[in-house]
């Protein structure tokens, strides 16, 4: 199958010449630069399924409103099934995304941002943690601040192309829409929850998802801050639970609007290649033209 190469690249384009300046901010300031962070999760997808990550976020901000990033992921997942357990561990797919944000002028300080990531195809299909296919998946977000201690964004993301570019914590195929609220309590902690729902086509490989996610976040200097996240599925065909600890100046999944969002913290933690596309069942390993694989 032909991959939408030059599609997505004039899609990049246009997001980034699209994109200007927030009101009242210089086009030429410059951005905060390097940002980095790492984060540890674990997450029990399926009654026989589990996950351990960790990811580490690269960004690079030349402008305010303008973000690249990448979210490499070393991921350890085991199928207890028949009394046998079947783990691998390995590298998954790599996201890589470009991120750009808008503020608009009048009341409640509203925001609206775009996102667009291109998951490689860097995890190994034999043993399960890789899709084996380039994914491209568009996230969309908009929030406002009611109040001065309240900010509320809703957000929806999409798989345009291949398996992989949606979570581990979403169904593949689905459209999947989330609404955040954050508060800001004593100077440098923030409590957030969410509500996440896939809604759209179903895939065979998982359920369309209902969950519930909260978190918290500290401040330890201007930028640098520790974040806790976890979120429970309030449906039979959800994960069972997700909970992951961040430290940096970034996190995993970039998000422009809803940056205190615990479900988008997760969701760009747990990398959805995991036994999706060429992958499919080979949790453990596969059997190849040598023999079997190990994991």
């Amino acid at each position: 199958m032909r991959k939408p190469v030059v599609p997505v690249c004039l899609l990049l384009t246009g997001l980034v010449a699209g994109a200007s300046p927030a009101a009242g901010q210089d086009s030429t300031s410059a951005g905060a630069g390097l940002l980095a962070g790492i984060a540890f999760g674990a997450a029990k997808i399926t009654t026989v399924r589990t996950e351990r990550a960790l990811s580490g976020a690269l960004a690079y901000q030349p402008r305010p409103w303008l973000t690249f990033s990448a979210t490499p992921t070393y991921i350890r997942a085991t199928n207890d099934s028949a009394g046998t357990s079947l783990t691998s561990s390995g590298v998954g797919d790599l996201p890589l995304g470009v991120a750009v944000e808008q503020d608009l002028p009048g009341a409640w300080s509203p925001t609206v941002a775009a996102s667009l990531g291109i998951t490689l195809p860097t995890g190994s299909t034999q043993c399960g943690l890789g899709s084996g296919e380039t994914g491209v998946g568009l996230d969309l977000g908009a929030g406002v601040s009611p109040v001065d201690p309240l900010h509320v964004s809703v957000g929806a993301s999409r798989a345009l192309s291949g398996l992989s570019s949606q979570s581990a914590l979403s169904a593949p195929k689905a459209t999947s829409l989330s609404m955040d609220a954050s508060v800001d309590l004593a100077e440098g902690w923030t409590a957030s929850l969410s509500f996440s729902g896939d809604f759209g086509q179903v895939d065979s490989t998982q359920a369309l998802s209902r969950a519930l996610g909260f978190g918290a976040s500290h401040s330890l200097g201007k930028r640098l801050a520790v974040t806790l996240d976890g979120s429970a599925g309030l449906t039979a065909g959800s994960p069972r639970w997700a909970l992951s600890f961040g430290i940096g100046t970034t996190f995993s999944g970039v998000s422009p609007v809803g940056p205190n969002s615990p479900f988008r913290r997760l969701k760009g933690t747990f990398v959805g290649s995991v036994g999706r596309g060429s992958g499919h069942g080979k949790i453990g390993g596969g059997k190849g033209a040598s023999g079997s694989t190990s994991c």
